[in-house]
């Protein structure tokens, strides 16, 4: 082959190296995509600059930086030991962290030289190497990333875009056993916390935490580590309103998003994901209530959209990707007492391309929403075979027709009186970039303006002075506990929120939050104080408890009674003898939110925990019950607490208290069945002789065998399988049957065949 013939031949595989491998190009891509009138969806990056995005965010220069996902779905370097039917893999050990453990495909670059059309020109690689990094922020001078197991740190003070050594090792223990849920979405909280989510199907063990999904977050300051909340299926993406609540997507049923509170837990797929790790939370949230469903189960990527370049229906309204439909759609928050309900709102982007895969969506500096599309024709992992296609991946943005493209800027270079002046921009990028800047510059002179602003009537813009300053570990507590007096409810919200984050708070502090507790009639704010309640220490945490607990109008809101059941649930046994005081005021039985949300709950928590003193505060509360509903309360407590078991004795605390109930109501199933349970050697006569009776109503054996099966006792077996005879009505035999199931007796399976 000759000179000019190999020179052919190169150029032509390089001409075909820069094809897309399968599906549409960018144009034909952009050419099907449907928008709403007046919109126009224009290319920002693509490949070969581009391949599989998964995250991206914008540096102060306006500079777009991109996580290259281009490992997944598996690390370099491990083998896979076990892996089970949700594809969940045990590898045969824990990689070191970069640059000693295994080297994988990833990468992470910075696009930059936009032309007039919005398209970045140049680009170049900060960190190349990584082995499934699955999310990524900059801050304090460096980039955090997050590369299960690890969270970790590149510093890179001088801003020459190049890490200035070996990444710090922030944290340890995320999940691995499947890259479809790892630890994602670090976003910077209002707050001045690195804020993140984990999916579904993986196990984070860190700092005594252990979770399988949920928000979780980081100090970079302080180096605290907290599970924000726990639950809400294989998160992916989270974004803060405009008064810092957080909105996180999701894959679960038809709802496109959750509203995550401070310390709550939300519902999971138990039976594949396993309870959740608190075992006496006794109820977990929902999904917000969502109406109009449309699309795939997963939603993910979302933003908040807080600017002023679209159309005033589009503001404060959560768009999305719909991975499963090829599309973006925005969606209604609405707010229903101190939480929100949802509704779809219409589509925003529609990309009638299979290929389409819209995994992260973005809010740039310009207002525009832009979307990171991984481009593949394969969505699902159900099946193990690796048969991704890595050569192809996009970012559009979606722009009015027309829009002349924004000029350079630098952030860094401005003034920290020109950053302050930016807290109150129409396009929410701007604050938070300000704020974080302000925070990480620690300008000791503007704090006092910062304040002022934070005091002043001036509604949003109070609320992202005093982020500013919380960023900048400038809201001192005494200047916390003005801000109490706030007129707009978020900045009281905060307030608390702040407050409580110290953990430990003087008399002062204590006694307003109460009073505050008992006279809050924001349902915002009143959900912040049962959520920060949990943090205090346990005088305090009662005291707050108990002052919200007279707030009747509170009963119906979907978040506040759960709330403030889990900051008394956290201090029920520390706590115990200032919980029982507050039974011994008469008034505080005819609370609504005593009856229906603490009472049972209250007396289930101390049975499970089982000590002397947990059964003698049972044993109180039956007696200072002031009517027969308030005792039944107290007993379902107690029976729920024991269901499916039966204890060796009646604890002796409840042995006076439980015979003179059953004097007083001889025929009370409800009082046999815990009688039984609770070991009363009377009850279980009873039982087994209904059990065996041939004269007794059908309901009055099957009730008894029903409980008698619970024990799973051999000694019993004689009489299940005597009520297997051919005269015993069917639904008898049938809870015999049922009664018999743990049973690996031989005589019982030849009875039954």
């Amino acid at each position: 082959m000759t000179n000019k013939n190999l020179l052919s031949f190169a150029l032509g595989l390089f001409v075909v190296s820069q094809l897309p491998a399968q599906g549409l190009s960018p144009k034909q891509a952009m050419e099907k995509m449907q928008v709403p009138p007046g919109m126009e969806v224009r290319l920002v990056a693509s490949e070969p600059q581009v391949r599989q995005p998964l995250s991206m965010f914008f540096d102060p220069k306006g500079r777009l930086w991109v996580l290259q996902y281009l490992q997944y779905p598996n690390p370099a370097g491990l083998k896979a030991v076990k892996q089970d039917q949700f594809l969940r893999t045990i590898w045969d050990r824990v990689p070191e962290p970069p640059p000693k453990g295994p080297k994988g495909a990833d990468k992470i670059t910075i696009l930059y030289d936009r032309d007039e059309n919005g398209l970045f020109r140049k680009s170049k690689d900060f960190v190349t190497g990584l082995n499934l990094a699955s999310g990524m922020v900059w801050g304090h001078d460096g980039l955090f990333v997050v590369q299960p197991p690890y969270l970790l740190f590149y510093p890179d003070k001088n801003h020459d875009d190049i890490p200035d050594g070996d990444p710090q090792v922030l944290l340890a223990g995320f999940g691995m056993e499947d890259s479809h849920a790892y630890a994602n979405s670090l976003q910077w909280g209002p707050d001045g916390w690195l804020y993140g989510a984990q999916g579904s199907t993986v196990t984070a063990k860190i700092r005594g935490h252990e979770f399988q999904q949920g928000i979780w977050r980081y100090h970079p300051i302080s180096k605290e580590f907290e599970l924000f909340s726990e639950g809400g299926g294989n998160t992916w993406g989270l974004d803060f309103d405009k008064n810092g609540q957080i909105i996180a997507g999701t894959n679960y049923g038809n709802v496109a998003m959750l509203h995550q509170v401070q310390g709550a837990y939300y519902v999971k797929g138990f039976s594949k994901h396993g309870a959740l790790h608190n075992p006496h939370t006794y109820g977990y949230f929902e999904h917000m209530p969502f109406k109009n469903f449309k699309g795939g189960h997963v939603t993910n990527g979302g933003i908040v959209y807080q600017a002023d370049l679209y159309p005033p229906e589009y503001r404060n309204r959560y768009i999305a990707g719909n991975l499963l439909s090829n599309t973006l759609y925005y969606h209604e928050i609405e707010a229903r007492g101190s939480t929100f309900a949802g509704q779809f709102g219409g589509d925003f982007l529609i990309a009638n391309d299979p290929w389409f895969r819209p995994v992260d969506c973005f809010q740039g500096p310009e207002g525009a929403v832009y979307v990171a599309d991984w481009h593949d024709k394969r969505a699902a992992h159900l099946d193990p075979v690796d048969n991704w296609d890595r050569t192809n991946g996009r970012i559009y943005k979606i722009v009015p027709k027309g829009f002349k493209e924004i000029p350079e800027f630098d952030l860094t270079q401005q003034s920290s009186s020109e950053l302050i002046s930016l807290l109150s921009h129409k396009n929410v990028w701007y604050s938070r970039e300000a704020r974080r800047l302000l925070a990480e510059r620690k300008d000791s002179k503007s704090s006092e303006p910062l304040k002022k602003i934070a005091q002043s009537n001036q509604g949003t813009l109070a609320l992202e002075a005093l982020w500013a300053l919380a960023g900048a570990q400038n809201a001192d507590p005494a200047f916390l506990q003005e801000l109490l007096d706030h007129p707009t409810p978020a900045v009281r919200e905060w307030a608390v929120r702040l407050l409580a984050d110290k953990r430990t708070l003087s008399p002062i502090a204590v006694a307003r939050l109460v009073e505050m507790a008992r006279t809050e009639t924001n349902p915002t704010v009143a959900s912040q104080l049962a959520c920060s309640a949990r943090r205090l220490q346990y005088d305090a945490a009662l005291q707050i408890a108990k002052a919200l607990y007279s707030q009747d109008q509170y009963i119906q809101d979907l978040y506040i009674p759960m709330l403030l059941w889990w900051a008394v649930e956290d201090q029920s046994i520390r706590g115990r003898a200032l919980i029982l005081d507050w039974f011994r005021d008469p008034a505080f039985w005819q609370k609504v939110m005593v009856r229906q949300n603490l009472l049972e709950r209250i007396a289930r928590r101390w049975v499970n925990e089982g000590t002397e003193p947990d059964w003698s505060a049972c044993a109180q509360l039956l007696t200072l019950a002031p009517s027969e509903e308030d005792q039944k309360k107290v007993l379902a407590g107690i029976e729920k607490a024991l269901e499916g078991r039966r204890l060796a004795l009646v604890p002796t605390p409840l042995e006076k208290p439980l015979a003179l109930l059953r004097d007083k109501n001889p025929k009370s199933k409800e009082l046999l069945r815990l009688a039984f349970r609770l070991g009363d050697p009377k009850a279980l006569n009873e039982i087994s002789n209904n059990a065996a009776s041939t004269t007794l109503p059908s309901s009055d054996r099957i009730f008894a065998i029903e409980l008698l099966g619970q024990l799973s006792d051999a000694n019993h077996l004689p009489t299940f399988l005597k009520a297997l005879e051919p005269n015993t009505p069917d639904n008898v035999r049938l809870a015999a049957i049922n009664a018999m199931q743990s049973s690996a007796d031989d005589a019982v399976a030849l009875k039954l065949l």
